[in-house]
């Protein structure tokens, strides 16, 4: 499952690129998610860059642990994500070398648990369905300009997937680099 969502993200980057002669941006943070770490890669892409809109694809993985159940139960979660951002132009410079933007999106995605090195009564278990999960999120991001090609990103963004065992609400809260093209 991960094989294909990599392969898929990698394709419809590919795809992207390829089809575009507008703007384009490529950005990857690190972060903090809910009791542990997590990565995202997203590139961005402006149909039109006199409308400060852009569209996103990318690709984010969460790395945690469950410990409200007294156990330390890691969790993965990789996700293909899809979205669209306006930039809120009243908060953001007019030489456009401090922009935030609001986005929302879709999401899919394998979320697992590792449960190997847990060891559990003989009364107690964990009953769930690792695989697909699917919903969508929302997204805050602030571009800060370095030089005219990088940016440092903040970034925001508050998942929800609709069918998780494990729990529907995830976050990432994260900070990274951004090279436009």
């Amino acid at each position: 499952m991960r094989k294909t969502l990599i392969t898929l993200l990698f394709l419809g980057l590919s795809i992207t690129i390829s089809g575009q002669t507008k703007k384009r941006t490529l950005e990857a943070l690190v972060g903090y998610s809910e009791n542990g770490h997590s990565l995202m890669t997203n590139l961005h892409f402006y149909p039109n860059e006199k409308v400060n809109r852009f569209f996103e694809i990318g690709g984010f993985a969460s790395f945690m642990e469950e410990r409200n159940s007294g156990f330390n139960i890691p969790i993965e979660v990789y996700t293909l994500n899809v979205g669209y951002f306006t930039e809120i132009s009243y908060l953001s410079s007019t030489d456009r070398s401090f922009l935030i933007a609001v986005g929302v999106g879709g999401v899919i995605g394998n979320e697992t648990i590792d449960l190997s090195g847990i060891q559990l009564s003989e009364r107690q278990f964990i009953e769930t369905d690792d695989g697909i999960v699917y919903g969508g999120y929302g997204a805050l991001r602030v571009d800060i300009a370095i030089t005219r090609h990088f940016s440092i990103i903040g970034r925001y963004t508050h998942f929800y997937h609709a069918n998780s065992d494990i729990g529907k609400t995830k976050f990432m809260l994260g900070l990274g680099l951004a090279i436009k093209f």
